[in-house]
């Protein structure tokens, strides 16, 4: 019905807080907006929302793009309060004539429905149609598979959403600390650098091509040196805030290029963890597109090429989600038919990085090893975050 596991970021579990918690603010309540629909009211005076965002809520029919009747009633809550749903590049509104003194824009202009971030940005880097991925590293690591149907993971591991084009769904997996590894090493290991930078307003940024030019030294596999990239606890494909960052395998051998290759490594074993569960899913790999820090090293690509067993690509994009706020505007208004006329007008591929197959069946048989050791430890990570002793 919604697609997704009961999480405690989606909408319906902070209004069942609320109602549970904080009865008096509840009692007030007269409607439920998410951020951008809240946003959405203050231009236009209108009530509304999207598919790609209310698939969120935990509230959402995904199969069949509506509101869930039966589970809202199920839970209580006053199905008034709820916005009208609309696909993302319909028209939702027209900014009213009080907005209209305060940002420069004409009264009357069309607002369309818009998309949830991950929706958004798939839309800006072209990913609307199945078969084709992207792969998003920023502090956390993003995969996210268009499908021409609502596939779903019957063990939750990833989420299912309706996409922001119409009868298209999304399936995608979000883990915690991608860059957010790779930003810690640089801290630790770089710190004094990293001072000498800032104090001359220089970006520490290039410190990154540094660790990667060190991780090149070292063979793939980092002779049998794995990294846990769970810093921060995980989210896809391990629900587990008790999961702990963990070297695996440390050996007199090893040496500094061997750890810095291990994060690398590490960081894109857990993103081929979702890309392998959207295969099992009977979804297609045709083309990884990739963003954020991983798209940015060549070594990175091909280090995600050979572990997807996918092409992968960069192309002329970079700021994917605002792009793609933008062609649901242009599509609504008119600028062009659909989505799909829009992407292909606009984005191109620049750099393709193919598998290498020996690589890639080297990395086939580490991530058989990496995908072992989180069941081998999840009984000890309550220990060490101290829920147990």
């Amino acid at each position: 019905m919604v697609g997704n596991p009961a999480l405690t970021g989606f909408t319906a579990p902070k209004i069942l807080w609320l109602r549970a918690n904080e009865p008096a603010r509840y009692e007030k309540c007269r409607h439920i907006l998410l951020p951008k629909d809240y946003i959405r009211y203050r231009l236009t005076g209108e009530y509304a929302g999207e598919v790609s965002d209310a698939s969120g809520t935990l509230l959402f029919d995904v199969k069949n793009r509506r509101w869930s009747k039966d589970l809202i009633d199920r839970l209580g809550i006053d199905s008034s309060w709820l916005p009208r749903i609309s696909e993302s590049q319909e028209i939702t509104g027209h900014l009213s004539a009080a907005a209209a003194e305060f940002i420069p824009l004409r009264k009357g202009t069309p607002v369309v429905g818009g998309a949830g971030d991950q929706a958004a940005g798939a839309v800006g880097t072209g990913v609307v149609s199945a078969g084709l991925l992207s792969a998003s590293m920023g502090t956390s690591g993003v995969i996210f598979a268009a499908s021409g149907s609502p596939q779903t993971d019957p063990r939750g591991r990833v989420h299912t959403m309706c996409h922001a084009v119409p009868e298209t769904w999304c399936v995608f997996g979000c883990m915690l600390s991608a860059g957010g590894s790779l930003q810690w090493l640089r801290n630790m290991l770089l710190s004094h650098e990293m001072e000498q930078l800032l104090r001359r307003k220089k970006d520490p940024g290039v410190l990154y091509e540094r660790l990667i030019e060190q991780a090149q030294q070292a063979p793939a596999g980092a002779e049998h040196l794995f990294f846990l990239p769970y810093l921060t606890g995980e989210r896809c494909p391990h629900p587990d805030p008790n999961a702990r960052g963990t070297f695996i395998g440390l050996t007199p051998r090893h040496q500094q290029s061997h750890l810095i290759r291990s994060v690398l490594e590490g960081i894109t074993f857990g993103m081929r963890e979702q890309v392998a569960i959207m295969r099992s899913m009977g979804l297609n790999v045709d083309q990884v597109r990739a963003s954020g820090g991983g798209a940015r090293s060549p070594f990175w690509r091909q280090l995600q090429a050979d572990m997807y067993e996918a092409p992968v690509v960069t192309i002329n994009v970079s700021e994917g989600a605002a792009l793609g706020a933008a062609i649901l505007a242009g599509v609504g208004t008119g600028v062009w038919k659909t989505v799909a006329q829009a992407t292909t007008a606009i984005i191109k591929i620049q750099h393709r990085s193919s598998p290498h197959k020996i690589r890639a069946a080297q990395y086939a048989k580490l991530y058989r090893t990496y995908a072992a050791l989180y069941p081998a430890l999840q009984n000890v990570f309550p220990m060490l975050a101290g829920d147990a002793c």
